[in-house]
């Protein structure tokens, strides 16, 4: 039988970080207690947290998308796809850790979440900028 000790730790991981950089949601924070340290429950809070990211990163992009024009347009098409593909990479290779068990999948959305919305965040800064 598996000790809850791993998940646990890994679960006070996932708080740490999401708190430094996600501004995760208070329905996250609620969703994240309710799940008692149960993997699967927090694999759930975070599936529906990054869902919400990801609806305003797009968001975010779609605003600064038609304020660049030219070298800066490209420039950011080619960021975003740098972005992208970076982000893919890393959430895969977490997800695939042979050393890290179960805890692997935690540590891969745990990643996700923070680097979503750093992105979101620094893309809508720049859409606010350019108003």
């Amino acid at each position: 039988m598996l000790s809850r000790r791993p998940v646990i730790v890994a679960a006070m991981l996932v708080l740490g970080t999401l708190s430094a950089g996600a501004q995760q949601s208070a329905e996250f924070d609620a969703c994240m207690d309710k799940a008692e340290g149960v993997s699967t429950k927090m694999l759930d809070c975070g599936k529906a947290e990054i869902g919400k990211w990801d609806m305003r990163l797009n968001t975010a992009y779609q605003a600064v998308l038609p304020t660049s024009k030219g070298e800066a347009h490209a420039q950011l098409l080619s960021e975003q796809r740098a972005w992208l593909k970076h982000h893919l990479s890393e959430t895969h290779r977490l997800a695939a850790d042979p050393n890290n068990g179960s805890v692997a999948f935690l540590d891969s959305q745990a990643f996700e979440l923070k680097d979503i919305a750093d992105r979101t965040l620094l893309l809508e800064k720049r859409a606010h900028g350019s108003r």
